[in-house]
């Protein structure tokens, strides 16, 4: 502010990077904050250090963007000093730390009902929302019987190909029960009904199209 003054405001590049930098420092705030309010869940550990990773990781490419592109060289070198004495010291969050957060969201868990609280999750499966819900469900109930059958191939037993052949012929060998049989059709099931997020039929609409030229003629 010594050295621009008031064409802060002019510099709408640089500006827009410190309110970047003041919207991560929230971030880490509201996600301590929630870490603290909780009790300090030790399961939810791992998310508050990825979002705080991440955060101060944009924070400081914000600021770095900020000094490389300051008008005054010499108060930029200066600035980098103060601010980075010994260099940048965030980094991205680890793969490993990434993989433990999705593993906390794929599975049901504490961690994933506190983050889902307040939330409006429907339980039927005609909703968007719901049917989500119910392969993520029906996913974690049918791995047991996947096991089965790799281990079945890799023995193997069962050498035929495509999911679907491979459960049949599963269950024609004994590799699986009827009832196992029944957990990997509605998980394919409902995976399928989950990423058909563009499905619609080829006369999607023309019915309604067609209407008022259907009323004229008549």
């Amino acid at each position: 502010m010594l050295v621009l003054g008031g064409g802060l405001k002019r510099r709408e590049k640089l500006s827009a990077r410190l309110g970047d930098v003041l919207s991560y420092m929230y971030l880490c705030s509201a996600a301590l904050k929630r870490y603290e309010d909780q009790g300090r869940q030790q399961a939810d550990l791992p998310l508050l250090e990825w979002s705080v990773w991440d955060a101060m990781f944009r924070a400081q490419n914000a600021i770095e963007g900020v000094i490389s592109n300051y008008p005054s060289r010499l108060v930029g070198w200066f600035l980098r000093l103060v601010i980075f004495p010994l260099g940048r010291p965030y980094v991205v969050p680890s793969d490993r730390l990434g993989h433990e957060v999705a593993r906390l969201l794929i599975a049901p868990s504490g961690t994933r009902d506190r983050l889902t609280a307040g939330i409006y999750l429907p339980k039927t499966e005609s909703e968007p929302i719901g049917c989500l819900e119910a392969a993520l469900e029906a996913a974690i109930r049918a791995e047991g019987v996947e096991q089965k059958i790799r281990a079945a191939q890799k023995d193997g037993r069962l050498k035929a190909a495509g999911a679907e052949e491979i459960a049949r012929a599963g269950l024609a060998a004994g590799v699986i029960s009827a009832g196992e049989h029944a957990l990997l059709e509605r998980a394919a099931q409902l995976r399928n009904q989950v990423i058909r997020v563009d499905d619609f039929p080829q006369d999607f609409g023309i019915p309604r199209a067609l209407q008022p030229a259907l009323k004229a003629t008549a």
